[in-house]
């Protein structure tokens, strides 16, 4: 009985050891486990389809390129270079539409040499207070990947040079044409950055001139004060060489017995906004000429778009109306009493440009006439009052883009 208890006891014992030493096994095993559970992954670098990348840098996008060779394509990165699936464009897309291209990044392997690159873009009157935010970071300026080899380098100056001798100009045309920080994608972003709404009676010089390589001609502007403004079109119809001449003066010349006074339009009364298609922060201006008399005999009313408009006055009545082009040249000239007693309206036939409409009142009214500027961007007018008072107000019109004038000053 003795040998039976103690066998049962001897296997319960092999039994219960077995087990602990099973259990002793998992639980340095556990321990182990836990113990190496910080280790790091091993990755493995895939090889990208153009090779291992030797070098890369930084490159400066307002160097200009095209593209030159016609089996040219762009892909979205290095990484689907080569592959059908990640063509981002091609040479007849980019050449078709006559894109000027910037690199950002250049990247060099064994065999070749690879450029990230933008498409040149005009921001207009987008982005001039922080033109830094623009094509190297813009969606829409990416073009993808492209092999260098694929461009060329391109000049988007034919020349530029400095007078030695500033060229005096004033103003013509206000709303036509815009300062720029540089002439219109001869770097890879241009933009806005003063407008000539505030500057029509202002003494303007040019220090540099450029030719693109359109063959357009552009001016470098500052004031005789010597504030760097920038670069405009060089054309007559914006510009008018020489020193400014009062229009008061130049159109109206007072006699010595007459007396001239100017009406200037407040700053907060034109809104203070800078219009697309209109100078719509230009002050109207009007002059007004009496006689001995005090009797009016002439009116000078200079609009939103900076054009002339003559009204001669006699015995409390309109007798010529004098539309002016922007060079302060004779356009429409009107004496027709019909005309005259309702309104007139001068417009181009085949010019997009604002017009100039002119209403008579009756000898009974207080007043005497108004000039109105209708625009494409909003409408603005000079009401001249018989005792010699003007009133002034600028309307914009509602669901167009108009920007903060503080932009681009």
């Amino acid at each position: 009985m003795k040998k039976t208890v103690l066998l049962g006891l001897t296997v319960l014992g092999l039994l219960t050891g077995g087990c602990a030493t099973q259990n002793n096994q998992a639980n340095r095993a556990s321990a182990s486990s836990d113990s190496n559970s910080p280790k790091r992954k091993q990755t493995v670098s895939k090889t990208l389809p153009i090779g291992q990348i030797i070098s890369s840098e930084k490159m400066d996008p307002d160097v200009a390129y095209k593209v030159t060779n016609k089996k040219a394509k762009f892909y979205d990165s290095l990484k689907v270079f080569g592959k059908k699936s990640g063509i981002f464009s091609d040479y007849e897309t980019v050449h078709g539409a006559n894109l000027i291209l910037g690199a950002t990044e250049k990247y060099v392997t064994a065999d070749n040499t690879y450029y990230h690159v933008v498409n040149y873009q005009s921001g207009g009157f987008e982005n001039s207070i922080s033109p830094e935010g623009s094509s190297d970071y813009n969606d829409e300026a990416d073009n993808g990947y492209v092999k260098a080899s694929d461009l060329t380098k391109f000049s988007t100056v034919k020349s530029q040079w400095t007078y030695q001798k500033k060229q005096p100009y004033y103003v013509a045309d206000a709303c036509n044409n815009r300062i720029w920080n540089r002439p219109a994608y001869t770097v890879h972003y241009t933009y806005v950055n003063h407008v000539f709404d505030r500057l029509s009676t202002t003494q303007l010089y040019a220090t540099k001139e450029l030719i693109k390589h359109t063959g357009s001609h552009y001016v470098y502007l500052e004031t005789a004060k010597g504030k760097q403004l920038g670069w405009v079109y060089k054309t007559p119809k914006v510009l008018i060489a020489g020193k400014y001449c009062d229009p008061g003066k130049q159109l109206l010349k007072p006699k010595k017995h007459e007396k001239m006074v100017q009406k200037i339009q407040s700053k907060k009364s034109t809104k203070n906004r800078v219009g697309v298609n209109d100078s719509l922060s230009m002050q109207q201006r009007v002059y007004l000429v009496r006689n001995r008399k005090h009797q009016l005999t002439s009116v000078l009313v200079m609009g939103m778009d900076n054009r002339p408009v003559k009204l001669t006055v006699h015995n409390g009545q309109v007798t010529k109306l004098s539309n002016y082009t922007y060079r302060r040249k004779p356009w429409k000239i009107v004496t027709s009493k019909k005309k005259l007693r309702t309104h007139y309206r001068a417009e181009h036939a085949y010019i997009d440009t604002d017009i100039a409409e002119t209403t008579f009142y009756s000898k009974k009214s207080k007043k005497l006439a108004m000039v109105e500027t209708i625009g494409y961007d909003g409408i603005a007018h000079a009401i001249v009052y018989r005792n010699g008072r003007v009133s002034f107000k600028t309307h914009v019109y509602k669901n167009v883009i108009t920007y903060p004038l503080a932009d681009f000053k």
